[in-house]
This record gives C-alpha cells, structure tokens and sequence, in this order.
C-alpha cells in the first residue's frame, strides 16, 4: 500500500468563510423560511417546484451577502458585546479579504437565481440587497437613525412577501403579503425587548438611538404585548376575506393567550437577563408556531375542510 501524502490542498479561505459565517448568523435562514412562507400562501400550499427553489436560493445568498456585510461593517462594535464578540469577524477568524470576497460572490450568485425566475423578482431581490447594504454601510449606517433601524428590519418581511408572490403567482398576492406585513409588525413592536436590550451597550457606544435604548423595560414589554394583541385583532377580521381557514383565528387568538401568561406578563414589571432569555425563547417558538398555522390555514385542502 503507497504511503499517504499530503499536497497541500486547501479551500479558498473565501470558500471556507461561507459555512462559518453562515452557522454565526444563522438568522439568514429565517429569510429563507419567510419567502418559503410567502411561496406556500400564494399558491394555497401547491407552488411551483422550479421557482420556489430558485426564489429560496436566491434569498439565502443574498441574505448571505448582507449579513456578512453587516458583521464586516461591525466587526469592531460587536467585540465589544458579551453575546456578539465571539462572531467569526469580531473574534478575527475569518479574514477581511475573505469575507469580501464572500460578499461579493454570494450576492451576485443571488441575483443570478432571482433573474432566472423572473425580472421582477431579480428588481425586488436587487432592491432588498440595496436596502439592507445602504442599512449597513459606514457612509449612510440607517441601523444608526432612530426608528429607522427597526422599520427596515421588519421591512424585510413584506419585501420578501413581495418576491415569493411574483416567484409562483406572477404578480402580487394578496394573502402573502397579509403575512409579511403582519409578521413585518409583529418584528417592529417585538424588536426593542426581544433584541435591541441585548445589544443596548454597543449601540450606546457606537451612537445607535434604537428603541431598546430610549424606551423603558416596561414600556418595551407592552409593545410585545401589543404585538401580540395585533395578532389577536387582525386575523378574525380578515381572514375570510383573504381566504384562510377558520382555524387562523382561532389557534392565534388561543396561543397569543398562552404567550402573553408565560411570556410577557411574567417580567413586565423588572429586567433580569434569565427571565428575559427564557420569554424570548418562548416567544420565538410563538413566532414560529405562528407561521407554520398561517401556511396550514391558506391551503385548498384546509379551507375545504374548515
């Protein structure tokens, strides 16, 4: 048997960047998952193989391609955060060279999928790329402008609403972006305690005025608790109208009961990081649960059915 040599072989360090930075901010996928959502309601739970997969791609390395432009952006703000310091660009494990080189490749392989699709998904990818590296960009830096911070992160959710309902319809669907702009405001309210606490040291000293700084624990809270009374509100009056089954309503309104007992009411008086962790933890399953329902309520079958 000949003796194992070894040549040398290495991935590009660009290449070796992706899985790393990928499994860092693995909120990309939620992306994914919300032009999934958007993809299965606007063809009531039957879309086109071929578009649904080329859409989803497209998402995913585009997204790719801004969240490592923002984490390049902020390397240096993140090393000062307990929860954000060991990301792969704040901690130095990936080279700057190689993360540009990342962020180039990825998004135009996204914008190459979208344009595959159709030209009005390769606009609307090409304009949410734009608007997340513009949120981002030192020169401009949206995610330093009061309120316009959360806007454009909970903006994402009708943009990807958008695409997913030109990728298999053709053009805009209704019940899709019903969804978007719910879970776009569900984000908006939901954003200052869920997120923007944790991250209220940086943004302190970096001169990011975000919710989660100006307002109070309390008041933060309540907006969730708002979020979720939105939730409670908006369903059983429209989702006749735009074709859900009844079974929307009912299991929202049940399980936005369940969240604000366990979820909000519990550390609506006072900040403690463990109890905080664990509301969020829960919420987030809430979110999830969520928008699998609003998938199962918008198919032909279920309607049928209820």
């Amino acid at each position: 048997m000949s003796e194992y040599k070894d040549y040398g072989f290495e991935l590009p360090g660009g290449v070796r960047a992706v899985p790393v930075v990928l499994w860092s901010r693995r909120e990309v996928f939620m992306w994914s998952w919300c032009v999934l959502i958007a993809c299965m309601v606007a063809s009531r739970g039957s879309p086109p193989i071929q578009a649904t997969v080329l859409t989803l791609g497209a998402i995913l390395l585009i997204g790719s391609s801004t969240y490592i432009y923002n984490d390049l952006v902020d390397a240096e703000m993140d090393s000062l955060s307990e929860v954000h310091r060991s990301r792969p660009m704040a901690s130095g494990r990936i080279r700057k060279s190689d993360a540009w080189l990342t962020i180039f490749v990825s998004g135009a392989a996204g914008l190459g999928l979208a344009f595959l699709v159709s030209m009005p998904v390769f606009l609307l990818c090409l304009g949410w790329l734009m608007l997340f590296a513009v949120y981002s960009h030192p020169g401009i830096r949206l995610k330093k402008m009061f309120l316009v911070k959360e806007l454009v992160v909970s903006s994402g959710w009708p943009i990807i609403s958008l695409i997913g309902g030109y990728a298999v319809t053709g053009g805009v669907s209704m019940p899709a972006m019903f969804s978007g702009l719910l879970f776009g405001a569900f984000t908006f309210l939901g954003l200052p305690a869920l997120s923007d606490t944790f991250d209220a040291y940086e943004d302190g000293v970096y001169g990011v005025k975000s919710l989660g700084r100006v307002l109070s624990w309390r008041r933060k809270v309540q907006m969730l608790g708002l979020a979720a009374l939105l939730m409670m509100t908006v369903t059983p009056l429209t989702y006749s109208q735009l074709g859900f089954s009844v079974i929307l309503p009912i299991l929202v309104v049940a399980l936005s009961l369940i969240m604000l007992r366990w979820a909000v009411f519990p550390i609506i008086n006072s900040f403690e990081v463990h109890s905080a962790q664990l509301s969020r933890r829960i919420i987030y399953v809430y979110f999830l649960v969520i928008q699998v329902i609003v998938i199962a309520s918008s198919m032909s079958v279920v309607t049928a059915l209820f």
